[in-house]
């Protein structure tokens, strides 16, 4: 599997996640979802969590 194919597969894993939790739990604020986001698909921040959901810049698929 190619690095690129592993960066794919990771981005969509990190953005399902993301909608999970965000129907799960309605009431957070966007910020705890991207902290909680980061936190269970380790080893990236909240800020890579959020640019992957937003398909901005280089993880725009």
């Amino acid at each position: 599997m190619s690095r690129k194919e592993r960066i794919r597969l990771r981005n969509q894993k990190v953005r399902q996640v993301f909608y999970e939790l965000e129907n799960k739990h309605p009431q957070w604020k966007i910020s705890a979802l991207l902290e909680e986001t980061a936190r269970r698909v380790p080893p990236i921040s909240a800020n890579t969590v959020a640019a992957i959901v937003k398909q901005y810049g280089i993880y725009a698929d």
